[in-house]
């Protein structure tokens, strides 16, 4: 299939999803290599994430949307100057349960959990997670009010928007530079996990 007809394809799917989890199923295959694009990227999955697709994937396809994430590391980068990035992972949650199993693991792991949401005060401000060269150069965990969410994401369906704009949005952040051995490893687990049933804490 030429490249132009894969993408308008691609696209349809996108937007024949009502739903934060049907969008979640679909940034899965997106990260595995099936979909050509996501709304707002047109590109695939960068190289420094490809260590990574098991565990997004199956976060995705839990109920975790992510958007954004990077691996820890430390040294020179392509460009000749120091980076120290955090490992560190975004994106949205509808299911409060999957929120709170979520929450209570990274916690539990050490990590940072920053969590936003249109009706909670004060939104959140995000913390910077690469260092370039001795300047913040990436910000994970900053709120994004829906008129950002509805620019980030163009052509899905009005119901699907409606829910990223009215989602959790969660951010984990592993503190300490250059470990990997936390992060990915509890997006997992999250994701093996039975949901606890409705009314039990």
């Amino acid at each position: 299939m030429r490249r132009w007809m894969k993408v308008r394809a691609d696209r349809r799917r996108w937007a024949a999803a009502q739903t934060l989890p049907e969008l979640a199923d679909l940034m899965a295959l997106w990260l595995e290599g099936e979909l050509s694009m996501w709304p707002g990227y047109a590109d695939g999955a960068a190289e420094e994430t490809a260590a990574l697709i098991p565990a997004l994937a199956a976060a995705n396809r839990a109920g975790f949307l992510t958007d954004a994430s990077q691996p820890g590391c430390e040294g020179p980068g392509f460009d000749g100057l120091h980076w120290q990035q955090r490992a560190a992972v975004t994106g949205l949650v509808a299911d409060e349960r999957l929120l709170t199993r979520i929450r209570r693991a990274g916690e539990a792991a050490g990590l940072l959990v920053l969590i936003s949401h249109p009706r909670l005060l004060p939104q959140g401000r995000g913390v910077v997670c690469t260092v370039r060269g001795g300047q913040p150069y990436t910000v994970f965990g900053e709120y994004l009010p829906p008129r950002d969410l509805r620019h980030i994401w163009p052509g899905i369906s009005s119901l699907a928007a409606d829910a990223l704009c009215d989602a959790w949005q969660l951010a984990l952040i592993d503190p300490e530079i250059g470990r990997n051995d936390r992060l990915w490893p509890l997006l997992d687990e999250v994701a093996a996990t039975e949901p606890t049933p409705e009314g039990v804490a």
